[in-house]
């Protein structure tokens, strides 16, 4: 009884009672990496093809960032299939295994490059 009382009563009498959400959300900020406004509103502009030369550092961010990060999830899913292979496969099916965790882990350091390269460059390129 004391267990119940502990996880599903006290948490909701000693909750604040004064919480307000804050007025800012994480996508509403407008000083984004740097950029000052160019990047609020981005998607919007980019689908109604009103994109200006302002908002390309943005566009490039974003858009690499997502491609990074896609490459980045496959890389991992490829060690886990590997893995997967490798444990339960048999000999010539382990060393296929093996071959394909290398290259997933190849191809995840050269996803963590990409990432820090177009760091680099958009950092360079909009001072």
């Amino acid at each position: 009884m004391i267990g119940f009382f502990a996880f599903s009563i006290a948490p909701i009498t000693f909750a604040q009672s004064n919480y307000t959400p804050p007025s800012v959300l994480p996508g509403d900020d407008y000083n984004i990496g740097g950029y000052g406004d160019a990047c609020v509103g981005l998607a919007g502009m980019i689908r109604e093809g009103t994109i200006t030369l302002r908002q390309i550092p943005c566009f490039i961010k974003y858009f690499s960032q997502t491609l990074i990060a896609i490459a980045g999830s496959l890389s991992v899913i490829f060690v886990m299939y590997g893995g997967y292979r490798y444990v339960l496969g048999s000999d010539e099916a382990k060393d296929e295994a093996k071959r394909t965790i290398t290259y997933a882990l190849i191809g995840l350091a050269i996803s963590l490059l990409a990432w820090i390269l177009v760091d680099i460059v958009l950092q360079l390129a909009t001072e």
